[in-house]
């Protein structure tokens, strides 16, 4: 028989080695009931709608989030994350959600691949989800659509130069929250200038009362030809509540109307687009064209005014210019007046002042420039001239301002210089000698000694002093030429900054004790979006890898250096949203500089 100690303790021993069995076959038995499921909350959906992505980890709560599959088709913001644990029949079960927002940028049948999560030494992987994006219904306001947009241009055919108005307008007839408008304007084909804030109000469409926002800006097309004005693209959250009538019209019903304590309120999130516009950009006719045409369009006036007009020589007195009037006048330059040797002239920097009334952009551009007479005498400064075209008479015409006369006085404080004296005596000379009463700046030399003989300068220090001011000169053309386009050339500017601008931001990104973050690799890719697009002149920041992609192909890239860029971006894209080593993001790093580097070789 076996005694009640023994028993306890042979009892104990099953025990702990069940224990230890249990915990070396635990790992294993959860690691073989992981499970990974994806799931959309539609299938189907239009432009205006987004679907809500969410990959589900059950089985383990210890997982790095999922590596989510290239969707160069869609923006995709990461929306959080969940966890849940439940017991069911003493059975514990564990789970982590990942929530994402896809927002489709085309119409058409898209496939997202599977999603990818490592566990235990294991990848699991999600199933492929279809999805269809369809265009929004045609239908009109008169629909009774909770919200819609519109855009629309002041005319459809306009002249280099001329203003043209475009608007952007939300009718919405639900609160709407959080909204993020993007609207590109063609920058290749038009130059922008904004009219001032949103404007807001009501407007009543077939009986139906809408709330409108609605915001302005001014284009100065810049090359002719047919431009288009790319669709504008607003995200937003439209709140929905439904009326609780208990609560009355008591004190504090508007406290209680706050969407924090109405349950019964529902977020809708749209992304609202309108249609691309067409404009036909005309070229300034030839005929009439006059001589010294700045391309200046618009309807101005000029004037000019003189500080004083009576002087004397060595005074200084400003000629002020003055142009005014309706058009965009930032690029207007006056050259320093021509007056023909008889004033030092000191031009000053130019003042410019733009105002805006309703969407009408008017401007004055204001040029002085200082005047030090060099003569006395009768002098008329003469008028000066603007030519412009005015798009309203489609006509150029020419403006002048009248010559202005002055009188310049000999100088008033006369300067003596004697530095020499006879030495006489009761007015008769003692000796023929002249004394030395006060000497240059240069020394004088009075005696033989002191001068030396200057045929002996080398042939080749006298052919430096030759060429060298033909070498500075070209130089310096060079540099002015260089200096004037970085200024009147947006796009040449854009694009040689292009290179510095993002070396330094790499470099100061290099610097970073962020490497393990997904805010490095979005920095990073907006690094790089940003050179290409100032390379390019777009906006580089709104471009996807696709889109690219095809920019460069148009711009005769390699095909080596095209498909280097389009998988950098891509692996951009995935890391925002899936983990990575800080070996990776370095590598990522370095893969971009060389990138940058390769690029601008080609340019």
């Amino acid at each position: 028989m076996v005694s009640p100690s023994k028993y306890s303790s042979h009892l104990l021993r099953i025990l702990i080695l069940a224990f230890l069995f249990y915990g070396t076959l635990a790992p294993q038995v959860f690691g073989e009931d992981i499970q990974v499921v994806a799931t959309v909350d539609k299938n189907q959906i239009t432009l205006e709608d987004t679907v809500h992505l969410s990959i589900t980890i059950q089985g383990t709560q210890n997982t790095p989030p999922p590596e989510l599959p290239s969707l160069p088709d869609f923006r995709i913001i990461s929306t959080g994350n969940s966890t849940s644990t439940q017991i069911v029949n003493s059975t514990r079960s564990i789970s982590v959600t990942y929530n994402y927002r896809l927002t489709p940028m085309r119409t058409g049948n898209f496939m997202i691949d599977p999603a990818r999560v490592r566990a235990n030494g294991k990848t699991f992987t999600t199933q492929p989800i279809t999805l269809i994006v369809k265009k929004p219904s045609s239908q009109d306001a008169s629909s009774n659509k909770t919200a819609f947009v519109e855009t629309s241009v002041s005319r459809e055919e306009a002249y280099i130069g001329e203003q043209l108005v475009y608007s952007f307008k939300l009718f919405h007839r639900v609160e709407a929250k959080n909204l993020n408008l993007s609207m590109p304007f063609g920058e290749s084909y038009f130059q922008k200038e904004e009219l001032g804030k949103a404007k807001s109000f009501l407007s009543v469409i077939n009986g139906i009362q809408y709330q409108v926002q609605e915001i302005s800006v001014a284009l100065f097309p810049i090359k002719p030809g047919k431009a288009e004005i790319p669709a504008a693209t607003l995200d937003l959250d439209l709140i929905h509540r439904t009326q609780n009538r208990s609560r009355g019209g008591g004190a504090f019903s508007q406290f209680f109307n706050d969407p924090f304590f109405d349950r019964a309120s529902r977020a809708e999130h749209k992304v609202l687009r309108s249609n691309p516009l067409a404009v036909k950009i005309l070229p300034l006719p030839e005929k009439g064209r006059p001589e010294g045409f700045k391309n200046i369009i618009g309807q101005f006036n000029i004037e000019a005014s003189l500080g004083k007009k009576d002087l004397e020589v060595g005074d200084t007195t400003t000629l002020t210019i003055t142009v005014s009037g309706k058009g965009n006048l930032r690029g207007l330059l006056f050259a320093e007046p021509d007056l023909k040797n008889l004033f030092k002239v000191y031009p000053d920097k130019p003042e410019f002042n733009q105002t805006v009334t309703g969407n009408q952009v008017s401007g004055q551009k204001i040029f002085k420039f200082a005047l030090v007479p060099l003569k006395a005498g009768p002098v008329t400064v003469p008028g000066f001239s603007l030519p412009y075209f005015d798009t309203t008479a489609k006509s150029y015409k020419e403006i002048n301002t009248r010559p202005i006369p002055i009188i310049i006085r000999p100088s008033s404080a006369q300067e003596t210089l004697n530095l020499v004296q006879s030495n006489t005596q009761n007015g008769t000379a003692i000796k023929p000698e002249i004394e030395i009463l006060g000497e240059d700046i240069l020394p004088i030399h009075t005696q033989l000694n002191g001068f030396q003989d200057v045929t002996n300068r080398s042939w080749s220090s006298a052919a430096v002093g030759f060429v060298s001011p033909f070498i500075l000169f070209f130089i310096s053309a060079f540099f002015i030429r260089q200096t004037n386009r970085m200024k009147t050339d947006v796009a040449f500017f854009r694009s040689q900054k292009a290179y510095k601008t993002a070396s330094q931001k790499l470099k100061n990104l290099a610097h970073s004790k962020n490497y393990d973050s997904k805010d490095f690799v979005r920095e990073l890719s907006e690094i790089l979006r940003e050179y290409i697009g100032n390379k390019l002149n777009m906006e580089g920041k709104a471009l996807t890898a696709a889109e690219i992609e095809q920019k460069f192909k148009t711009s005769n890239y390699q095909p080596s250096q095209i498909d280097t860029t389009r998988k950098l971006l891509e692996r951009c894209e995935t890391l925002q949203y899936a983990p990575a080593s800080a070996g990776n993001i370095r590598e990522l790093l370095n893969e971009s500089k060389n990138l940058i580097k390769v690029l601008e070789q080609k340019s």
